[in-house]
């Protein structure tokens, strides 16, 4: 598998909750950097262990009923994968603004990196549009 056939196949796992098949592609030491942005303030780094926690809270579907990956250039850059996206979430709960059956979206630039066939680490700058109550 490619790096961006292995990223590809990664945001589709992610997309559709499905843990075994996203978490089969990260390396053990795997890091996932989330820059500052709406949802996270002051950003973080979450390890394999973190990831998989939050990857179960988000699959038990009380916050979003689905979300959507809609890809935009995706860039071979030796070990890494730059990826511009779009993400949709279908909510379940009220967040600022918006209600159940809204969608929060968020546009999107991921930079992973790849360590001998598998993810590594993860840079995503997630800019959310504007959900906050008027």
């Amino acid at each position: 598998m490619t790096s961006i056939e292995t990223v590809r196949a990664y945001i589709a796992a992610v997309e559709t909750f499905d843990e075994a098949a996203a978490f089969a592609l990260l390396h053990p030491q795997m890091r996932f950097h989330e820059l500052p942005n709406r949802i996270r303030p002051k950003g973080g780094v979450d390890d394999l262990e973190a990831m998989r926690a939050g990857f179960r809270r988000a699959a038990e579907g009380t916050v979003l009923r689905a979300q959507r990956y809609i890809l935009g250039e995706v860039i071979d850059a030796g070990d890494r994968v730059v990826v511009e996206a779009r993400w949709e979430g279908d909510l379940v709960v009220p967040v600022g603004k918006l209600q159940p059956g809204d969608q929060l979206v968020a546009h999107l630039c991921m930079v992973v990196r790849l360590e001998g066939g598998l993810i590594i680490e993860q840079r995503n700058y997630d800019c959310y549009e504007d959900f906050t109550a008027a």
